[in-house]
């Protein structure tokens, strides 16, 4: 799948600068919203005195569906009255994004951790948007990336499905925080990734100096039965990029190329496909189209070097 990276640069740099201009948030918002999540996480959890009546809006989107608040809690309480060993948890810090779309709504993301038994969790990156009402905050919408992308296969790009330890099936996703306070991202501070995988058994890793941007699976670089997670960071300013290539062994996540530069202007509509490719003549090597600076030309360039994939011992 292509796409153009530098509208995506583009809309990254400049959405969440406004939005966060114009969205003003307290510090007795952060708390309505840090309780109401909390809130909606002891409902699906059965917790002794948790209600649902106050936690969503008139009309919600409901992974999809738009649904009057009551079927929606008819639907909870239906699911947990079939699955009475249903647990989920949230394993991550809460992201609290402007929508872009309202003044009056956020979205927080993080990732939860569910399943209908202890042998069947799995990690999820989940999303509810809140709006701002009269009574207070209200979710509006619930779903997470996966669901989306198995809606949409052709609009979700952040999201991976794969074979990345060469046998069992996953998802692979980014997210990104401020490392020092866990809270969105702004261009005045700093960013970093998280590259999760829906196993819980994968302990995410941390990639540096990142906004989450896309992931794509490549298969057959090798006879391994692994596919590969590229990972395309983005940034707020410069078309420079560092692209990195994962994949697992031995139950965690391996970096098994170095990263390498990609130029978003002069590679905007390129895949991984194109930019790392199997070499016919080595096996466990690839070929990888880089971005350079042509000294002579003083212009970008890009050159192709060869690489071997790393494989654990």
């Amino acid at each position: 799948m292509s796409f153009n990276r530098h509208v995506l640069a583009v809309l990254l740099s400049f959405g969440p600068l406004f939005a966060h201009a114009d969205l003003n948030l307290t510090v007795s918002d952060e708390q309505q919203i840090n309780v109401l999540v909390d809130r909606w996480n002891n409902v699906l959890n059965r917790v002794q005195g948790a209600q649902p009546q106050s936690l969503y809006a008139d009309q919600v989107d409901w992974f999809g569906k738009v649904l009057p608040a009551q079927q929606v809690i008819a639907s909870d309480r239906e699911f947990l009255a079939k699955n009475k060993d249903y647990r989920q948890s949230i394993v991550s810090t809460l992201n609290i994004q402007p929508t872009g779309e309202n003044d009056d709504r956020v979205l927080v993301r993080f990732v939860k951790r569910a399943g209908v038994d202890t042998d069947n969790e799995k990690n999820y990156p989940a999303e509810l948007q809140l709006q701002k009402k009269a009574a207070g905050w209200r979710i509006v919408s619930e779903t997470d990336a996966i669901t989306r992308r198995n809606q949409h296969k052709n609009d979700e790009t952040g999201v991976a499905k794969g074979k990345f330890d060469g046998t069992h099936i996953s998802y692979a996703w980014m997210s990104d925080a401020n490392p020092r306070t866990g809270s969105a991202c702004t261009p005045d501070s700093d960013c970093d990734c998280t590259l999760w995988n829906s196993d819980p058994h994968i302990k995410p890793v941390n990639i540096s100096q990142c906004l989450a941007g896309a992931i794509e699976t490549l298969a057959g670089l090798d006879d391994s039965g692994r596919d590969r997670a590229v990972v395309f960071p983005e940034w707020w300013t410069s078309a420079m990029r560092v692209v990195y290539v994962y994949d697992i062994q031995q139950n965690q996540w391996i970096k098994t190329l170095p990263g390498f530069s990609m130029n978003i202007n002069l590679q905007e509509t390129a895949t991984a496909a194109d930019l790392v490719k199997r070499d016919p003549q080595q096996p466990g090597h690839v070929n990888v189209t880089q971005a350079i600076y042509d000294e002579v030309k003083e212009e970008p360039a890009t050159q192709v070097i060869n690489q071997t994939l790393l494989t654990l011992k």
